[in-house]
């Protein structure tokens, strides 16, 4: 008799775990960075609602490829250090988000780039945002030596960065996208750099007016570089897999042009 209670006991913990393993695999908690990375993720704190809308070109991909799973997606949004910090296994243990191989750096934010999906969302150039009656162009990074840009606080700058801390360049650093065009108005540096599209976003729809600004390329100093969905080592490579299915066919119909040209309009 003993026997027969201690495996039906020894079922019971087994079905359990398995239950338990199967929720978690389930579940995912998608990490939004709060205030910065408009138009990519938007947190719409609206006084009318109990909870902050989500939106944005990253969240509207994520959300569509996830769509149709099973999955269970709770969305959580904090200040830049703090999302990356939230991405350790102990505080997170499943999540997903959006990072580059371009922003692999030995300053800790190699969680957000380290698992990406296998397809890219798209591709992102860079801008220097200058004043309309400035004539500062950029042909090579030298052109950048003793002057002084506008940057966004934590951010990583591919192909600028090491000139940064080797003194060549000087930087004044912002909390937003606002902040650093109205640098930009003040005259607190030369320009802001800045993803054209995030440039854009920015100018659309807040109280500045594009004809106060120029958008400089800034290839010859950040080389245009592709977004993709990151996720934890928590997730399970099935879960990625149907993910990166979900992306080619957005790609493949247009969808992700069509969500990227209603937040900049182009």
């Amino acid at each position: 008799m003993w026997l027969k209670t201690l495996l039906s006991l020894m079922l019971t913990l087994t079905l359990t775990l398995l239950s338990g393993n199967q929720a978690g695999a389930d579940e995912l908690t998608y990490l939004v960075i709060s205030d910065q990375a408009e138009p990519f993720q938007i947190v719409d704190h609206d006084v009318s609602q109990a909870d902050p809308e989500h939106k944005g070109i990253i969240s509207d991909i994520i959300y569509a490829s996830l769509k149709e799973s099973e999955v269970k997606l709770t969305t959580l949004a904090y200040p830049f250090k703090r999302y990356i910090l939230m991405m350790a296994p102990k505080q997170t243990p499943r999540w997903i988000s959006y990072g580059s191989p371009a922003w692999l750096t030995a300053h800790g934010e190699e969680a957000q780039n380290k698992r990406l999906s296998k397809n890219k969302l798209f591709d992102v150039s860079h801008v220097l945002v200058t004043k309309k009656d400035s004539a500062f162009t950029v042909n090579r990074v030298n052109d950048l030596f003793g002057k002084t840009i506008i940057t966004l606080k934590g951010f990583t700058y591919p192909g600028l960065d090491r000139y940064i801390k080797a003194g060549l360049v000087f930087k004044v650093e912002v909390n937003s996208h606002e902040s650093a065009l109205k640098a930009v108005e003040t005259g607190r540096g030369i320009g802001f750099v800045a993803m054209k599209c995030r440039a854009l976003y920015t100018i659309n729809n807040t109280e500045l007016d594009r004809n106060d600004f120029t958008l400089v390329d800034f290839a010859k100093v950040i080389a245009p570089y592709p977004i993709h969905i990151s996720f934890s080592d928590a997730v399970p490579e099935q879960l990625i897999e149907q993910v990166d299915q979900k992306i080619l066919k957005l790609k493949q119909s247009h969808r992700i042009d069509e969500i990227i040209r209603a937040y900049i309009g182009e």
